[in-house]
């Protein structure tokens, strides 16, 4: 299993020394990738603050490139606002200087006015998604393209530099919708903030597409995640009602046995909060799923985020770090 850490360029916890300072102590750690987000406009969550900044994520890996080595770069995800074309040259981009250490996590988005400001329809999401993939895809392997597409059009278009090793795409969200088009689309999954029997449920319907069209591709999930080895301290912190419903895919979700999200337990697989027996704990779940990918999302814990690393680094990759 390999673990990666998305990183603090939003809110108030946000610095230059934070990401660009950290970033080789986390490689030294042994973690496997450092992830972004995507937003234009963003409203934070309330267990995010009011703080509004947020970094341009692919800038924001572009920095972090030049000062790690191993670790690969990701988003957590993409949200499809930007002329595939663009897209397309800053992807290529990233892995040229890199040397070919990008993963492109992709996703609908879910707040309607961030494609009001790029000028797209959000009625046509799924099209302008799926042309942006096609689109990426065929600039990255061929020349002299052109392409005519029901949102998209361009001629004999030419990228150079190409990426310097193949950029997989993964889809992001957890419902059914977004796990069929995992399958259909990219070449992973990564979900953010899906509870355990949701997961669970998912798992199996993409197990099932995978078989029907004999294919393979890489899981992973991204829970929200808070150590200390103070098990009361992290647990009592939690706001779990507001956990309950912090995902736009949430009304979809598997109800837990109990009836419903109201004890730090009926949030296993969203979270991972507690010492080190609980963290192994819900890791080892993952281990049982055959997840590869844990992208452990520790906002929860910006204000010490070294030393949520640290504890991280000596329990959960020690076990189970590839």
């Amino acid at each position: 299993m390999k673990f990666g850490v998305l990183v603090p360029h939003f809110g108030q916890w946000t610095s230059r020394e934070t990401l660009i300072d950290n970033a080789p102590v986390i490689e030294q750690m042994g973690f496997h990738s450092l992830w972004v987000r995507d937003h234009l406009v963003w409203k934070p969550h309330e267990m995010e603050g009011q703080d509004r900044t947020f970094l341009e994520p692919l800038l924001t890996l572009a920095a972090l490139s030049a000062v790690t080595k191993k670790m690969m770069l990701g988003t957590a995800v993409l949200i499809p606002i930007r002329w595939p074309l663009k897209l397309a040259q800053n992807l290529a981009t990233l892995s040229y200087l890199s040397e070919g250490r990008v993963m492109a996590g992709m996703g609908l988005g879910s707040n309607e006015a961030e494609f009001a400001a790029a000028g797209l329809d959000k009625d046509r999401r799924i099209p302008i998604l799926e042309e942006t993939l096609e689109i990426c895809r065929r600039v990255w392997q061929e020349d002299s393209v052109s392409y005519q597409g029901e949102i998209f059009e361009f001629e004999d278009f030419t990228l150079r530099p190409k990426p310097a090793a193949p950029i997989p795409f993964l889809y992001g969200g957890s419902t059914r919708a977004a796990a069929r088009r995992a399958v259909t689309l990219t070449e992973g999954w990564i979900p953010g903030r899906i509870p355990i029997d949701t997961l669970k449920d998912r798992l199996t319907y993409i197990q099932r597409l995978c078989r029907e069209q004999q294919k393979e591709i890489l899981l992973g999930t991204i829970p929200l995640v808070l150590a200390d080895p103070d098990r009361r301290r992290a647990r009592e912190s939690i706001d779990i009602q507001a956990l309950g419903v912090s995902s736009a895919g949430a009304r979809h979700w598997v109800t837990p046995a109990s009836g419903g999200f109201n004890t730090v337990d009926d949030l296993e697989g969203l979270l991972v909060a507690g010492d080190r027996s609980d963290c192994l704990r819900s890791i080892e779940t993952f281990a049982r799923l055959r997840l590869e990918l844990v992208i452990l999302d520790v906002r929860l814990g910006y204000s010490h985020y070294m030393q949520q690393l640290e504890w991280l680094a000596e329990w959960v990759i020690s076990e189970f770090g590839d």
